[in-house]
């Protein structure tokens, strides 16, 4: 299994000129089927919490799952999102913290449509309760 969620194929590469430089090139990666620029974001978490949020990851529901805490320091588990800026589409990778290296839970969930934005309503209500604790 890929450690680098943007190594995936269904995320492409690209290469964009500078306007003031452009012999200088950046790179974006893109969704392939249909272009849409993704962003990429880790969050760490605790391995007590895994086995419910790789539920509702498989069910693709998430109006019933409880928040998950997110530690600002690395926890026992952590998850790649590449999210398009639409809402539309999310992948998410689980990784757990196995002696000296983290390593793929499972295969990257592929949540499009509505699941992706429930995804990220549910995304937000852990980030708000995670500013509340502090």
């Amino acid at each position: 299994m890929e450690t680098d969620i943007l190594n995936h194929p269904i995320f492409e590469m690209v290469k964009v000129g500078n306007k003031l430089l452009p012999f200088l090139k950046t790179k974006r990666y893109v969704l392939k089927e249909n272009g849409n620029e993704v962003k990429k974001e880790t969050i760490y978490f605790n391995k007590n919490q895994l086995p419910g949020f790789m539920n509702a990851l498989s069910a693709q529901t998430f109006s019933g799952t409880r928040p998950i805490e997110i530690v600002s320091a690395q926890g026992s588990c952590y998850m790649d999102i590449v999210t398009t800026g639409d809402r539309r589409f999310v992948a998410v990778q689980l990784f757990e913290y196995i002696p000296f290296s983290f390593h793929p839970v499972d295969g990257m969930y592929q949540l499009r449509g509505k699941p992706a934005e429930e995804f990220h309503t549910y995304l937000d209500k852990c980030r708000k309760a995670d500013e509340s604790k502090r």
